[in-house]
């Protein structure tokens, strides 16, 4: 029986923190990274090619399109998506903005392997329908 795969991508404009989570989810089973992107930007073309990913792993801070910015456009052009905004601020002003834009989850960049893992499995499970229900975060404080 084949594990059932959660397609990911992971989205931070420093090299060496996306390359580390992404070998950070690789190792979880039954999940694999797509791809990587280095702002929302790239990402969004990314998608625009149809490479469609269950959970994006995604910085809140980033050069051209940030992390609540590309919330906004994934909220509105690709709602059956999860993102999971990942930042070392923890203030809970910014969590409930980017709650109420869409995102689906919020772990701070200090994060445990298991937190990590445990927040792509909660927004995994999150329903999509015609009004989608008030998104859920895994904060890790």
């Amino acid at each position: 029986m084949t594990v059932p795969s959660i397609r990911l991508a992971v989205v931070d404009d420093h090299i060496l923190f996306r390359k580390g989570l992404r070998a950070l989810i690789s190792g979880f089973p039954g999940m694999e990274v797509l791809f990587e992107a280095g702002d929302g930007q790239e990402l969004l073309e990314h998608l625009d090619r149809g490479t469609i990913p269950d959970v994006i792993l995604m910085d809140l801070q980033m050069p051209v399109l940030d992390g609540l910015q590309t919330v906004r456009l994934l909220r509105a052009q690709y709602p059956q998506v999860r993102s999971i905004i990942i930042s070392m601020h923890d203030e809970p002003e910014l969590i409930d903005s980017l709650r109420a834009e869409g995102a689906h989850g919020y772990l701070l960049k200090n994060a445990s392997p298991e937190e990590v893992l445990g927040a792509i499995q909660h927004v995994i499970t999150i329903k999509t329908g015609p009004t989608p229900p008030r998104p859920l975060l895994s904060v890790s404080l």
